[in-house]
């Protein structure tokens, strides 16, 4: 797995378990059931290695065990070092751009659950402002190129400043859309709160058969 998957996976125990005490296999379950390695860098089986690390380095503690000896499964508890931590990563995410289309940015939920809409405003209003200055750089540099410009350089110009553009408008978006976004974060921590995705249908749970 890639750096960025790993770090995925890390933010995504540290968000569940910050709703909850758990074990590693219903988070191994949610990401299962959502089908999250179609789309993006995250393995559900990597589950139990990050969770190893977590708790080595103190942001993840066990506090007990569910079911038989032979297949108990160890319930964790995130600590306040955990929450302090998944702060710091959800800030370092909304800066970060958005590097193709299994970024970690799409799964918004767990990186802006743990902030409060003015920091999240803040800290994209800061990314988009140094996404235009970026823009305004790539156009400079294109202007002083004039004449002398191949055509792959053009291309390249063409595909960066729509690249850059891109990821302006998918930020105001977010912004734009940033209540309706908050309100369906709400949504998903209430069900993750309720539901034991460990014991859970995938064509029950996520389809009306």
């Amino acid at each position: 797995m890639d750096k960025g998957g790993a770090h995925l996976v890390q933010l995504l125990i540290l968000y569940y378990l910050s709703l909850k005490s758990t074990h590693g296999y219903e988070i191994q379950k949610f990401i299962q059931l959502n089908h999250m390695e179609e789309w993006n860098s995250i393995q559900s089986g990597s589950i139990y290695y990050a969770m190893s690390k977590l708790e080595t380095e103190g942001l993840i503690k066990l506090v007990g065990k569910v079911g038989g000896n032979e297949k108990s499964k160890k319930i964790y508890e995130i600590t306040e070092a955990g929450r302090y931590k998944l702060s710091e990563m959800a800030f370092h995410e909304l800066e970060k751009p958005l590097s193709n289309i299994s970024s970690e940015k799409f799964l918004i939920y767990p990186i802006i659950a743990n902030l409060t809409k003015q920091e999240i405003t803040i800290t994209i209003d800061s990314h988009v402002s140094d996404l235009q200055n970026k823009l305004v750089q790539i156009s400079e540099w294109y202007e002083k190129k004039q004449g002398k410009v191949t055509n792959i350089e053009k291309a390249s110009f063409k595909l960066m400043r729509e690249t850059v553009q891109n990821q302006i408008d998918w930020h105001r978006s977010l912004l734009d859309s940033l209540d309706e976004t908050i309100s369906a974060v709400s949504e998903i921590t209430a069900i993750i709160k309720m539901v034991d995705f460990s014991a859970a249908d995938d064509c029950k749970m996520f389809h009306n058969e």
